[in-house]
């Protein structure tokens, strides 16, 4: 096998790869000793790893939804994962003022960040991460860092979890439920520049896959009340860099294009808030430069770059 700079890792694909190895053929393998090998064992069932010995040698126990760096390694990006956080933005900030890119896992938060400065309930068994990159768009193209990642949230979503889902703007992924629009994961966008550069920008995604819903928050649901069953958390991560890193290459329009062919905002009766007041009217567009175009009740048409968006039943 072709051998990485990390020794568990290379322990963790053998064992992956083989019902059954022996501690003597890994060291062999590897060109370090047996009890290197026995070392690093204990380590990975110390991350979680179920690990049986047996006289024949080790084998791996499928380990369900484990998340770790281990289970994220071959990611195009450098990998922290925790616990427990406050919030990976928070993390993901201090990483990012170092010059590094990276992309930040938690199991939990307990102050996690929502948009308008609001609280995003994150308990055990969804996905809270925060990516961190330098991208080469110009301070004026970072809008499209939001449409870009709600479209791979999506797009990942749909591959893993086999379900159709949909976008609303500006940053929500949305499940369908009859007439119900339940929301699936969110995303937050922060982005530091100077001048016409973006220094690095960081985008929080939260997914809710296996965690149980608050009952605070009954417009929400998760992946495993739809399904009835868990899904492996990792594979909607794997996927979700994947979907991420293509968009990245794709041209703006087309961006624009894609998400709108997923939304369910426009053709919609929507009233818009924001810091300077509440907007109504009926969400025609995308403008080329990332604004929702919203049509008013005296026939203005407004550009909307920001604010919280609610589906309407009726134009008031």
């Amino acid at each position: 096998m072709k051998k990485t700079k990390n020794t568990k890792q290379d322990i963790l694909k053998l064992l992956k790869e083989n019902k059954i190895i022996s501690g003597e053929k890994i060291a062999k393998i590897l060109s370090i000793s047996r009890t290197a090998v026995w070392k690093h064992i204990k380590d990975l069932k110390r991350k979680g790893y179920l690990i049986k010995a047996t006289p024949k040698g080790y084998s791996l126990i499928d380990n369900g939804d484990l998340l770790n760096e281990e289970e994220l390694a071959y990611l195009p990006y450098k990998v922290y994962y925790y616990k427990e956080v406050t919030s990976t933005m928070d993390i993901a900030k201090e990483i990012a003022e170092k010059g590094e890119e990276a992309l930040i896992i938690a199991e939990t938060q307990t102050k996690g960040k929502g948009r308008m400065g609001r609280f995003w309930y994150s308990p055990k068994g969804g996905i809270w991460m925060s990516l961190v990159i330098k991208p080469s768009f110009s301070l004026k193209e970072a809008y499209l860092l939001t449409y870009i990642a709600s479209l791979a949230t999506a797009l990942a979503i749909e591959k893993i979890a086999g379900i159709k889902v949909f976008l609303k703007w500006p940053n929500d992924i949305i499940y369908k439920e009859n007439d119900k629009e339940k929301k699936l994961a969110g995303i937050l966008l922060e982005v530091k520049a100077e001048i016409d550069k973006i220094d690095y920008a960081i985008i929080g995604i939260g997914i809710n896959v296996n965690n149980e819903i608050s009952s605070l928050v009954p417009e929400a649901i998760s992946l495993k009340e739809i399904l009835k069953k868990e899904l492996k958390r990792k594979d909607i991560i794997k996927e979700l860099i994947k979907e991420f890193k293509d968009l990245l290459k794709v041209e703006s329009i087309k961006i624009l294009n894609l998400w709108k062919d997923k939304s369910l905002t426009l053709g919609r009766k929507v009233k818009i808030i924001h810091p300077e007041g509440e907007k109504m009217g009926l969400a025609l567009d995308i403008s080329d430069d990332g604004a929702l175009l919203l049509k008013t009740e005296d026939t203005k048409i407004l550009k909307i770059y920001s604010g919280d968006c609610i589906h309407l039943r009726n134009f008031l």
